[in-house]
């Protein structure tokens, strides 16, 4: 993959995976919410349910839930009035014209948030796992271990 320098407004999202990485304190949460806001304004076919977030904690999914959560608030009142002070939402309303549309494409999105699979990375593979138990392998009552300090030594257990 090439590295590039990032743009919020105007780096291309294309159909593939986005990976963010940078150090803590960089903007990251801001960024993340920034494209799940685009990829619902610019990729119609895209629905809340479909856009996989992934972080390393607990606190940071919280965090990221609710940042999303309060962007798409804030987008969708931007679009319902026209306006906004935050910059990232007047560029939007500069890059979508049609601001009837944008509100109610983001207001299905809110309707629907519950739904959004934001998870720890551990969570998403847990889900992954009992989701597709049959195809992997995998045990109904097998856990995910997070922590191996308090396991015993010896062969890893089958998943």
């Amino acid at each position: 993959m090439k590295r590039q320098d990032f743009d919020l407004l105007e780096t291309e999202i294309g159909t593939g995976p986005i990976l963010i990485e940078a150090s803590a304190g960089t903007g990251k949460t801001y960024t993340i919410a920034g494209l799940v806001l685009r990829l619902l304004l610019e990729r119609p076919e895209l629905t809340i349910d479909c856009i996989l977030v992934t972080t390393f904690t607990e606190l940071a999914t919280a965090e990221l839930r609710g940042r999303i959560r309060d962007l798409l608030r804030r987008a969708v009142n931007a679009f319902q009035t026209g306006k906004s002070d935050d910059s990232l939402l007047a560029a939007m309303l500069r890059k979508h014209p049609d601001h009837r549309v944008a509100a109610t494409r983001l207001n299905d999105a809110l309707v629907d948030f519950d739904e959004a699979p934001i998870y720890t990375i551990h969570g998403f593979c847990q889900r992954v796992l009992a989701g597709r138990a049959f195809e992997t392998g995998t045990r109904f009552d097998a856990r995910l271990v997070t922590d191996e300090r308090g396991c015993r030594r010896g062969p890893s257990p089958r998943f």
